[in-house]
């Protein structure tokens, strides 16, 4: 147990990830310990949200891409190549397949900053091994991909994790709506420009990731 009194509570500096643009604007100024949902239907962008987002999270540290759910395919390349990820070569790792042991063992080794688990459900990741996971790392940064149902976690383990998180993001027709932020901003994130003429459910004939 740890008690803090209220002055030195307001006094208090903690370390952030100084966020800017539209990233700011939808997500504000996340600490940099900051655990995160990502959560849609199949075809919606949730694949292309996290490339993007490795890619910017790339500046501030090194970033673990766990791809359990597509692994090391075709469509997650071209993902990767859309946006143009060469640009911070070194500064992302994609990982497929192992364990929780594994990726733990990964992280630790690595250095990883940040940690993106695509997806939740591929992995069958539990609320108790979450717990592992940022009990093990507290000052990493969690970026954790589902699916969901009825514009909610489709899990009960998701359902979990989401109150865990700091920001929640549901991801419909490329775009995130309405992100909902403990760190402020809060405005709709635009994945792809063109996201407004998919049909929910649908795949467009440019994308193939999820």
């Amino acid at each position: 147990m740890k008690a803090i009194g209220v002055n030195t509570f307001i006094n208090k500096r903690f370390d952030t990830f100084a966020f800017d643009d539209a990233w700011k604007d939808s997500f504000g100024e996340p600490e940099k310990n900051f655990k995160m949902i990502v959560y849609g239907s199949s075809g919606n962008g949730k694949t292309e949200f996290s490339v993007k987002f490795a890619k910017y999270l790339a500046t501030f540290g090194k970033v673990a891409y766990c791809s359990y759910e597509q692994g090391i395919s075709k469509s997650l390349q071209d993902a990767i190549v859309r946006n143009n990820m060469e640009e911070v070569s070194g500064k992302v790792m994609f990982l497929s397949g192992g364990s929780l042991p594994d990726l733990i063992e990964y992280i630790r080794k690595s250095g990883s900053k940040i940690v993106i688990i695509d997806s939740l459900d591929y992995m069958k990741l539990t609320t108790e091994q979450f717990k592992v996971l940022i009990k093990t790392f507290p000052k990493k940064a969690f970026i954790i991909v589902a699916w969901s149902k009825n514009e909610a976690p489709k899990s009960q383990y998701g359902k979990d994790i989401e109150f865990m998180c700091d920001i929640k993001s549901y991801v419909e027709n490329f775009r995130i709506k309405m992100p909902r932020s403990r760190f402020g901003g809060n405005k709709e994130f635009v994945i792809w420009n063109e996201g407004k003429t998919v049909k929910k459910n649908a795949q467009p004939s440019l994308f193939d990731t999820e």
